[in-house]
């Protein structure tokens, strides 16, 4: 019983502290921002890889969602004769819902977990360790630049992902459920409220933040060699991904 307690003792401290230190680095970033002009090439260096990298996938993701969401509801509107209203479905699903947070999915698995294996390895090779030396701040050098590259991205990463999500609802609509193209677009666009695009983007600009986050300090805290980074690597994915789901719903709970 009593090593039964030690255990999730030893849980319940391990979340407390992962929790505090992700909150301690959130607020070193945004105090190291100050110096973001100082950092613009790294900047713009972790921002072509936020975006620009990531489009191909994006494109991808985004058009498939897009078909997926119209043919699973469009079927089923046919058959009640309620087809036009597809346009509405596609967009609302894809702007509130499906848009940020699949989005949010693809950036942390490619590009988080690529930050958290960079900065692990430079942790276990004593790197950190070596700014430091050189009198250069680690959150200054490597966290604010993907923090901020993150934080601007996403958002339109996101605007890309579902206007390409919406192209591939429309192509369909149009060739497979025999919908009106003009018909489509305006029951997307009546659908859509400004609410709900501001939603959209309180939910990027969230989830930016939280998957450079926990990125960076999953990274900064690896230990014990090539394993630790591996852990690393799967421990960032691991809890971004959780970290979205629970933020996609207080945000939708007490903004929606």
């Amino acid at each position: 019983m009593i090593t039964v307690l030690k255990r999730i003792e030893a849980i319940f401290t391990d979340i407390f502290d992962t929790a505090g230190g992700m909150l301690l680095l959130l607020m070193q970033c945004l105090i190291e921002m100050k110096f973001v002009l100082s950092s613009a090439r790294r900047v713009l260096r972790q921002m072509l890889e936020v975006g620009w990298n990531t489009l191909p996938l994006a494109s991808m993701i985004g058009m498939f969602t897009g078909m997926i969401t119209s043919l699973q509801t469009g079927v089923e509107l046919k058959n009640l004769g309620l087809q036009q209203q597809i346009g509405a479905i596609v967009g609302l699903s894809l702007v509130r819902e499906m848009g940020p947070v699949f989005t949010a999915f693809i950036v942390a698995a490619r590009v988080g977990a690529s930050w958290a294996a960079e900065i692990g390895a430079m942790s276990v090779s004593e790197e950190i360790d070596a700014l430091r030396s050189l009198g250069i701040r680690p959150v200054r050098f490597l966290a604010m630049p993907r923090f901020v590259a993150a934080v601007t991205m996403q958002p339109l990463l996101t605007i890309y992902s579902i206007v390409v999500g919406i192209w591939g609802g429309a192509l369909v609509s149009v060739n497979y459920l025999h919908v009106s193209q003009r018909v489509y677009y305006k029951r997307l666009f009546d659908a859509l409220k400004t609410r709900d695009i501001t939603l959209c983007l309180w939910k990027t600009l969230v989830f930016g933040a939280i998957f450079s986050i926990v990125s960076c300090y999953s990274g900064l805290t690896t230990q014990n060699g090539a394993e630790g980074v591996g852990r690393s690597t799967m421990r960032s994915v691991v809890i971004s991904l959780s970290l979205f789901l629970v933020a996609d719903y207080f945000i939708t709970r007490f903004l929606g």
